[in-house]
């Protein structure tokens, strides 16, 4: 099935536009009338992210939106936020080093097929490690 925006009129857009951009849940329930299950990847290096999602779903990218900002130094623009609605009532959105895959209840293992290849793009960070060492228990 292919996404087509609803015909509905939009009354309340809050719950939408959360933060600097659209809150992909929101949007997910807006346009399929329903809950999504969402899978979620971290630590991820989104250029080759989004890279692999343009190479490899280029024919289920029905949409996209992008929250971008203009880098000075650079003097080019760069993306925070890239949202792709797919078919088959799937959404990826892609942020600056994560990634949440929204699904049907009947797509997880696409979903997991995805996070998995996604795994591999995982951030290096050449910094030293800064933060608190864990517990195995507590005091």
């Amino acid at each position: 099935m292919f996404w087509k925006p609803t015909k509905r009129k939009i009354r309340e857009v809050i719950g939408l536009f959360n933060g600097h951009f659209i809150e992909v849940k929101a949007l997910y329930a807006l346009s399929f009338d329903e809950i999504s299950c969402v899978s979620f990847i971290g630590d991820l290096e989104a250029g080759k992210a989004y890279e692999f999602i343009l190479e490899t779903m280029s024919a289920e990218i029905i949409s996209t939106y992008q929250h971008s900002y203009f880098d000075h130094a650079e003097q080019k623009m760069f993306f925070n936020n890239t949202i792709f609605i797919l078919k088959n009532k799937r959404i990826i959105e892609l942020g600056n080093n994560w990634c949440q895959v929204l699904h049907t209840p009947h797509q997880y293992n696409w979903a997991n097929g995805v996070i998995n290849v996604l795994s591999k793009y995982k951030l290096v960070s050449n910094g030293p490690a800064i933060g608190f060492a864990r517990q195995a228990s507590a005091n």
